[in-house]
């Protein structure tokens, strides 16, 4: 595609479109104490994924910039997430030691 997506600890998620050299959007988790640590981009880049340090991944609607949801189940943060080749899978990963694969 051509956009990406940057995720901080200053509690924002950013995308950016490569093309016009432009940011796209900027968003922000529900709870406002949490940062992202990690994004991803589906691949059609519709749904933008953050991992938090609130032990879940949040997701927004890119082309609305409207919050879709929570995926929950880590018991402490997410350090990394990845969108499957195939666009079928997310896998997480967290500080408890853990991977997760959702589909």
């Amino acid at each position: 595609g051509y956009a990406f997506a940057t995720g901080s600890e200053d509690k924002s998620a950013r995308l950016f479109d490569i093309r016009s050299d432009q940011q796209i959007a900027v968003y922000k988790p529900p709870t406002p104490n949490s940062g992202f640590t990690s994004c991803g981009l589906s691949i059609s880049g519709r749904i933008l994924l953050c991992g938090s340090d609130d032990n879940n991944v949040h997701m927004w609607d890119s082309l609305k910039t409207q919050y879709n949801g929570t995926l929950s189940g880590h018991e402490n943060r997410v350090t990394s997430l990845s969108v499957a080749g195939n666009g079928m899978a997310v896998t997480t990963c967290s500080w408890d030691q853990s991977v997760r694969v959702w589909g």
